[in-house]
């Protein structure tokens, strides 16, 4: 399991009209088209994708049934602003983009893509949630400060806690708190719970087996200002230096996984074929 989640996201790039350039984080999600068969999409952040009319994605290449490591298609998409779907619930901050058309350019040019995606079977049920103690291990991979392996297309890893109980909707919101560190490149990161072999249960026993939930995926954390206040900020994506007035905390508020499902009727509505 461990071996195949690096293959789970993807770097975007995007760039705006202006000659802006940002770099975020997106996830591999298989989406159900009834009688059709299934929608590749690339999940991330509202604020990664905001303006752009332009992206950039990376995707390692295939070799048989491996990834062939060195080997990686970097594709641009154009009208790139056409084609993403963002969440109706502007304090939301969730967006998507399909790339079937993609995948199959990729393999006409004799460079087949190598990827794993999400399902909704990953979404954890009320039981799952229910069984979930208030503090859990997690997993979050990504681009932190545009970091990444880019001779083997891989992102960097990252572990963390959860930082509020993930049964409960913090502030009445559909989000949770991770204690992880959240860069810059960070925003759109998948976050799971990812664990084999064995695992504490809810009673404090070890259960014996496997688990693995996708919770949903960053978005921001908050800030110290020079001024001393906390706020809550958006994940920064921009390539260009800043002034440090803002101090992270190493805390992140992420995205709960079940929001994605609200995605599903806009896209496939919007692309029915």
């Amino acid at each position: 399991m461990f071996d195949q989640l690096p293959h789970t996201t993807s770097r975007i790039e995007t760039f705006t009209p202006a000659g802006g350039q940002s770099i975020g984080t997106g996830f591999f999600f298989n989406v159900e088209v009834p009688g059709k068969g299934i929608m590749t999409t690339l999940i991330t952040n509202k604020h990664v994708v905001e303006g752009a009319n332009r992206a950039r994605i990376y995707v390692s290449r295939a070799n048989g049934e491996e990834a062939h490591f060195g080997q990686f298609n970097s594709w641009e998409l154009t009208g790139f602003d056409e084609i993403v779907v963002r969440h109706p619930d502007p304090g939301v901050d969730l967006a998507a983009f399909p790339i079937g058309g993609v995948l199959n350019e990729m393999d006409k040019a004799g460079t087949p893509a190598y990827f794993r995606a999400f399902s909704p079977e990953n979404i954890p049920t009320d039981d799952d949630i229910n069984s979930l103690t208030a503090i859990e291990n997690i997993l979050m991979i990504g681009y932190p400060t545009g970091l990444w392996d880019n001779t083997n297309n891989l992102p960097i890893v990252r572990r963390g806690i959860t930082a509020t109980p993930y049964a409960r909707d913090y502030n009445g919101r559909p989000e949770f708190m991770i204690d992880c560190a959240c860069f810059p490149g960070s925003s759109g990161s998948p976050v799971m719970i990812a664990d084999n072999g064995s695992y504490s249960g809810k009673d404090g026993g070890i259960i014996i087996g496997g688990r693995f939930y996708l919770l949903g995926l960053l978005w921001g954390g908050p800030q110290y200002t020079a001024e001393g206040q906390i706020i809550a900020k958006p994940v920064p994506t921009s390539v260009m230096p800043v002034s440090v007035s803002q101090i992270p905390t190493n805390l992140g508020f992420c995205v709960k996984a079940r929001m994605i499902r609200d995605l599903f009727p806009i896209l496939l509505d919007r692309f029915p074929n």
